[in-house]
């Protein structure tokens, strides 16, 4: 697993496997270069099958709550919810074995769901402590492969290397009722050229599940097993690096970040294969119906991206919904918006349609062409986005973050956008108050302000508009200063700001 770490740098080279199959979504002035896929489909080509058999619409039936009492359905949207409107700190003392804390997140039915490497927490309304879940309760974390999968050779059983990659998990995020999805890191061997590829012996390795909990406690749990709609030659998205879930604009929408693009779901719509002669998993009455893989901007290294040479791409942690439920993504190279469409077999497959914004392609230098969002020397450059927010008066917020330390990590800072008026930008130190440069994790609050996190001094509260900022460090409401992942739940009033630290878990509910 040594080279996680590492992987951004072997991108580049990843990128010429990537090109050379199927055709990616080039963000530019004109419609992707990339050539068609070339590769050869080992069952029926994707979009063969008949009419999408899902329902029609992204969302589930009724989106709002279903009642307000304790049989599985939501609380409902609004009011204190469940949990008491104070800071709380949750850690060993509470039945959370192991630390570092890497996600804290609430579902529809405000049920409290923490994560750390090893193992999925849940607390729920009136529990006294956190139940823990780990490898033996069906979560496919490392020595837990999945029982099956399905692959360009059919069904394999078991799935090869179908479990998360040392260190274990990676991001969760809430969903509907008594629903969680846990992301899990990948493996990569950057020394094989076909890494991500269907000869890859760690395709399936890493991706995410769907968790929901069962009546009794204990879980139903769903591999989701990222591949590219359009051919099964590609498993490129492999480790998960944020998760967002749309509760409100369109509800039950899931859009996950990964090393190599994004991916949207519609976690509802999940249905077993059609059975023969309508079982290849791909074909539109299938995967395409739930599963909608990849997109991504990209840049071309120290050119402009006219064919797919050089190409740059990946590490997707800036994941954000607009005003209007379109996507905001943000990674290592590029950064764009994603509008939206409900199904599945579409959203992937619009190439270049497919972006509303792109960030990085053409660029020419010295903030010339089209910046990738922060101006570095050269198109292909390192911008090492890290984060992305939208505050309620539209604009677009990103930060930059030394996340590797390797050459050519900058901490560019923080950069807001909006349409017509352009970028501007700012110190984390001098004009948000932080404490260090370095911008790990970033949201916006329902006032207008944002929240920065720092991977070694805590948060920081900055108002853009009033330049009034406050500090949280450790013993002031949190357990370390060391935050790595903000949520915020904004189904309760007020919200609860959800912090996962090196020393566990807080939710913060009244902030300065």
């Amino acid at each position: 697993m040594g080279n996680v770490g590492k992987w951004a740098l072997a991108l580049a080279v990843c990128c010429a496997a990537c090109a050379k199959g199927h055709e990616e979504t080039v963000v530019k002035d004109v419609v992707d270069s990339g050539t068609p896929d070339s590769g050869t489909d080992a069952g029926a080509v994707a979009d063969a099958g008949g009419d999408d058999a899902g329902p029609q619409d992204a969302g589930p039936q009724d989106a709002g709550p279903t009642d307000g009492g304790t049989d599985g359905g939501t609380l409902g949207f609004g009011g204190p919810g469940p949990w008491p409107v104070a800071n709380v700190t949750y850690g060993y003392a509470d039945g959370i074995n192991e630390m570092p804390v890497v996600g804290v997140s609430t579902d529809e039915t405000q049920n409290l769901w923490v994560a750390t490497n090893s193992a999925l927490y849940l607390l729920r309304p009136g529990d006294a402590k956190f139940k823990r879940y780990d490898g033996n309760d069906g979560l496919h974390l490392p020595l837990f492969p999945a029982a099956s999968c399905d692959d360009s050779q059919g069904t394999l059983k078991p799935c090869p290397s179908g479990e998360a990659a040392a260190p274990g998990i990676s991001e969760i995020v809430g969903g509907g009722p008594n629903e969680v999805f846990v992301g899990y890191y990948g493996y990569h061997d950057w020394n094989r050229p076909d890494d991500g590829t269907w000869t890859d012996p760690w395709r399936h390795s890493g991706k995410l599940d769907r968790v929901r909990l069962n009546k009794d406690g204990s879980l139903e749990v769903i591999r989701f097993d990222m591949v590219s709609n359009n051919s099964v030659e590609f498993w490129h998205n492999k480790t998960v690096w944020k998760m967002v879930y749309d509760h409100f604009i369109h509800p039950h929408e899931l859009y996950v970040g990964t090393d190599h693009g994004v991916d949207k779901f519609s976690p509802d719509k999940w249905k077993p294969n059609d059975p023969p002669p309508n079982n290849w998993f791909l074909l539109k009455n299938n995967a395409q119906v739930w599963m909608s893989d990849h997109l991504h901007p990209e840049v071309c290294y120290h050119k402009q991206c006219t064919d797919e040479s050089g190409l740059r791409l990946g590490d997707f942690r800036g994941v954000a919904l607009d005003l209007k439920g379109d996507l905001w993504v943000a990674g290592r190279w590029a950064a764009g918006l994603i509008s939206w469409v409900a199904d599945n077999s579409v959203w992937y497959s619009r190439g270049g349609g497919s972006f509303l914004e792109g960030f990085g392609d053409p660029y020419y230098g010295n903030c010339s062409g089209s910046r990738p969002v922060f101006c570095p020397p050269q198109e292909g450059d390192i911008v090492s986005l890290t984060a992305a927010t939208v505050t309620k008066d539209g604009t677009t917020w990103f930060a930059s973050g030394i996340t590797y330390g390797e050459p050519g990590e900058v901490n560019y800072g923080i950069a807001s956008f909006f349409p017509r008026k352009g970028f501007n930008y700012f110190d984390p130190i001098r004009d948000a108050g932080m404490a260090e440069q370095n911008v790990k994790d970033m949201l916006a609050l329902p006032d207008g302000r944002l929240v920065l996190a720092a991977p070694n001094t805590g948060l920081t509260l900055w108002d853009p508009v009033t330049g009034k900022r406050a500090s949280i460090r450790a013993g002031q409401g949190i357990p370390d200063d060391g935050i790595l992942r903000i949520q915020l739940d904004t189904m309760v009033d007020p919200p609860a700001l959800q912090v996962a630290t090196r020393g566990g878990a807080t939710v913060l509910r009244v902030l300065p």
